[in-house]
């Protein structure tokens, strides 16, 4: 079964940089890996990865209610990755966005780290504990 892995918090805690920081770790480690951009901004991203360890890998680092969250997950299904990481808050519609798709994907909620010095320090070890639970 294909897994989705959410990075839960309240506002500005740092879920998008994780995943930003997650995205630029793939691309290091994985450089002939193709990349489809949904969207690409300077705070935030949606991309599929192909050939990713041989697999389609989906990141969506914008999980605010009323936001983009809501059309990426279905489009990473529907792209068939094997392994989809999302931002989303800690209750309401965005994680029901994400257990909306219980049925195909085995759903792990992870809190998002806040520190008060160096959360950019904190936010890059996150990445890399989500690269190393999807098995990446």
């Amino acid at each position: 079964m294909p897994h989705l892995f959410a990075l839960q918090g309240s506002g500005n805690c740092g879920k998008s940089d994780t995943l930003i920081r997650l995205f630029q770790a793939l691309q290091t480690k994985y450089p002939s890996a193709t990349i489809h951009t949904l969207h690409s901004g300077t705070k935030d991203i949606a991309v599929i990865m192909r050939g990713v360890k041989g697999l389609v890998v989906g990141i969506e680092s914008q999980g605010d209610p009323y936001s983009r969250l809501e059309q990426s997950l279905p489009a990473f299904s529907a792209a068939k990755c094997d392994i989809i990481f999302c931002a989303c808050r800690t209750r309401g519609m965005t994680v029901g966005w994400v257990n909306s798709l219980s049925a195909a994907y085995s759903i792990h909620f992870f809190a998002q780290t806040r520190v008060a010095n160096n959360q950019g320090a904190t936010n890059a070890a996150t990445a890399v504990s989500l690269m190393q639970q999807a098995g990446i």
